[in-house]
């Protein structure tokens, strides 16, 4: 909750020269503190203010770095009048002193240390520090006293990728006490020097990417920090769903986010009796009259204020009214935060933690029913998360392979399927910022197959698994399942589409805009003195592609084939399989469909006995449901689960649920149905074995396709960027068409579908990577 502006913030008007300096260009700060005082109060700090990048705007060549550093601290500083380096703040080296030469011998004379010793001793107000990449740098320095500086100065620091470990009382030093924000990803060594006792009590951002965190070690750190911190990146590492419940128990804020009685434009969360380690506790939702459809005139309309007793109030925790933006964790927020001299108001609830609201999960173990518990047991408590890919089925250890015993070989599925309900506010209300695999608005997942070329993984997901994955989580992510969600990242997308992908692109962003447009609607209708604030809707789109070289799927580098014998060969998934196919004489050539992967079910000795639920015996006739005994805390709890339909005309898919459920008895992860699998068909207020519906998705057999299905797959980001053209163009037409007739302004969507909002995309698979070009 925003902190109350203090009595001079409320009275004294704005200065617009504060309000256009941040508009102003860098090079123009001199001459502006030549103006007048009151200029010079104003950017003569944005001049100073950080050190290094100034003196890169200023011309610095990065060459000359180093060389600039050490003559300035040696000589130089001195000189500065003591104004002038109060008003320094920020040493910020990230981007500097790497692109030369002579830093390596610098750095094992001592000098670079010794320069960044020597400016903290008579810079006193630096309170940020960013370090990253300085890989021979030794961090002695950050923990030395200085008699101009006061101890716990230090709010801000950044030591990611330096190759020294850090001893164990490091984080002890009365100069690190203040610190707020503090990265430590890919640094050697352990996280014992962090969780000594009464380190770091300020601490509320903590990065520790990169790691090689297990589940004992990251307990550990969740332990000793707890509700301290309301950031935790904890991505690169080999975390697993283990620590999903201990994020509950020991980090997230406790008790429930205050609702509304807004069952008819939301939902209900509904809690039942039992649960499961896969999924929690059994949690549903009850859906109102337009709640299920997101249909509600008042979707659109922020929570009005509520007003409870005192007792209310300390066991619920204020939730926000969908208008407010969450907090940024980034080390650029938290350094512009601290380093103004007069914004102590933001400072402070900056520092002001409840509980963890900021989760990065990227690049762990943890599997799509890991992401889904989080989501069923934070409370709504959670305002930003990523998690960039997932494995589609949890493991059964952390050294287990995440696949089914009955899918093709070496074959894995990442993604999240079948979720779409738990962004919804109901389950996630203070959601403001998502990071997620694009298999929940796409519904295509992400096929893992070594040895298979690239372009034909992404063929076979968006057709084969496509396909099944419609029949079984028929439900995707929409803009209006959530407007309270502002900024949305899809990853992991695939470059080439055979169509499916690029339609389910185009289609999202034409949703974007149907949502632009209906909440202009409501903003016109509303906009009264007393009337309602509006949500803004998703505003922020980002999609980022994989960057796999084309090159290196095995079709750049073919011959030139002749069209007439040659155009249906089969592409096989395994180059002996293409080399027999080139050995095989002339005749009747097979089908796509002919050219399977053997899976393991159709192995002798795969099958196992069911030891679960009803007998096997009374699992093959027409019944459809089991009944599935289980304990949850203790308690037993009794539940009927739907195995699938007994008709032969059912979709494969289900079928083939239906066939590990009661054939092979594949009966775990038991839990409530969705709302995307009662659009598939399953029975409402049912249970289903959850592991076995998700695992149905992938075939027993998958088609080779042929080359030319392969030769026709289109770019993705190419066909983006034409719609995006496209609809740009018709809706400039349509303006300047009605300004010409003088007409009311162009209403946002329907016909030409263009979305005013900021769309990135982003072709740079590395996960440390942020930047984005706009589309």
């Amino acid at each position: 909750m925003e902190s109350l502006p203090s009595y001079r913030e409320a009275t004294e008007a704005a200065d617009w020269v504060r309000l256009v300096s941040p508009y102003c260009r860098f090079r123009d700060y001199r001459a502006l503190c030549l103006v007048s005082r009151r200029f010079r109060s104003v950017f003569l700090p944005l001049l100073w203010r950080d050190l290094l990048r100034s003196a890169r705007l200023s011309g610095l060549d990065s060459g000359d770095d180093l060389k600039w550093w050490l003559d300035f601290v040696g000589r130089k500083l001195d000189y500065l009048s003591a104004q002038c380096r109060a008003l320094i703040r920020i040493l910020d080296a990230r981007h500097f002193g790497k692109n030369t030469c002579e830093s390596w011998s610098l750095q094992q004379e001592g000098s670079l240390d010794k320069a960044f010793e020597r400016a903290l001793t008579v810079l006193p107000n630096v309170n940020a520090i960013l370090l990253d990449g300085h890989q021979d740098l030794h961090l002695d320095f950050l923990t030395a006293r200085h008699k101009c500086r006061q101890p716990g100065d230090l709010r801000v620091l950044s030591i990611a990728e330096c190759r020294h470990q850090v001893p164990r009382l490091f984080f002890t030093a009365s100069s690190l006490q203040s610190l707020v924000y503090l990265d430590v990803s890919y640094l050697p060594g352990s996280l014992l020097p962090l969780v000594q006792p009464a380190a770091l009590p300020g601490l509320r951002i903590l990065k520790v990417r990169g790691r090689e965190l297990h589940d004992d070690q990251c307990l550990e750190l969740i332990r000793h920090f707890r509700r301290q911190l309301w950031s935790l990146d904890i991505s690169e590492n080999n975390i697993t769903d283990g620590v999903i419940q201990p994020i509950r128990d020991w980090c997230l804020p406790t008790g429930p986010v205050c609702r509304q009685a807004n069952r008819q434009v939301e939902g209900r969360l509904l809690s039942g009796p039992g649960g499961t380690e896969y999924l929690g506790p059994f949690v549903t939702i009850k859906e109102g009259e337009f709640s299920g459809s997101f249909s509600h005139a008042e979707r659109y309309l922020v929570d009005a204020p509520r007003y409870l007793a005192q007792s209310a109030q300390d066991h619920d925790q204020p939730g926000s009214d969908g208008s407010t933006l969450a907090r940024q964790d980034t080390a650029e927020a938290a350094t512009a935060i601290f380093a103004e001299s007069d914004g102590p108001a933001r400072s402070e609830e900056y520092q002001q933690s409840a509980g963890l609201t900021h989760l990065r999960l990227s690049h762990n173990a943890l599997s799509a029913a890991g992401i889904q518990k989080l989501l069923h047991i934070s409370n709504g408590h959670v305002e930003d998360l990523a998690c960039d890919s997932m494995p589609l089925l949890p493991s059964a250890g952390q050294d287990v392979p995440f696949r089914h015993p009955f899918w093709p070989s070496h074959t894995s599925l990442r993604g999240i399927l079948g979720a779409a309900h738990c962004f919804r506010p109901a389950m996630s209300r203070n959601l403001r910022v998502l990071r997620l695999h694009h298999s929940v608005v796409t519904n295509i997942p992400t096929l893992l197959m070594p040895g298979a070329p690239y372009k034909a993984r992404c063929l076979q997901a968006e057709t084969v698994l496509g396909e099944r994955v419609e029949t079984m989580f028929p439900q995707t992510f929409l803009p209006d399942m959530n407007p309270r969600l502002y900024s949305l990242t899809l990853t992991c997308l695939p470059r080439f589409s055979s169509g499916p992908l690029i339609s389910k692109l185009m289609h999202f962003l034409r949703l974007l805009s149907a949502q632009e447009g209906a909440i202009e609607h409501v903003a016109r209708n509303v906009s009264t003195r007393r009337g309602p604030k509006v949500l803004k809707g998703l505003r922020h789109l980002r999609l980022e592609f994989d960057n796999n070289d084309i090159m290196g799927d095995g079709l750049s580098a073919c011959p030139s084939l002749d069209a007439e014998h040659r155009q249906d060969e089969i592409f096989s998934f395994f180059p002996s399989e293409q080399a027999k196919a080139d050995q095989a004489p002339a005749g009747p050539r097979a089908s796509s469909a002919d050219v399977v992967l053997a899976s393991d079910e159709t192995r002798p000795g795969m099958g196992k006995p069911c030891t679960t639920g009803a007998p096997c015996s009374t699992d093959r006739d027409e019944s459809s449901f089991v009944t599935h005994d289980g304990r949850w805390h203790g308690e037993a709890f009794s539940v009927r689960v739907w195995i699938g339909p007994a008709h032969h005309d059912a979709p494969e898919a289900l079928r083939d649920y239906r066939r590990m459920v009661v054939d092979h008895g594949v009966r775990d992860g038991v839990g409530p149905v969705t709302p995307a699998q009662i659009q598939a068909g399953a029975p409402q207020d049912s249970f289903l074995y959850q592991t076995a519906w998700s695992a149905a998705v992938m075939p027993a057999t998958l088609p080779t396709p042929r080359r030319s299905e392969l030769v026709g797959m289109r770019d993705v980001l190419d066909a983006l960027r034409t719609f995006r053209l496209e609809s740009r163009a018709k809706y400039g037409q349509m303006r300047r068409l009605s300004e010409a007739q003088r007409r009311g302004p162009v209403l946002l969507g329907e016909p030409h579908f263009f979305w005013t909002g900021v769309l990135q995309v982003s072709t740079d698979a590395d996960p440390r990577a942020s930047n984005g070009a706009p589309a």
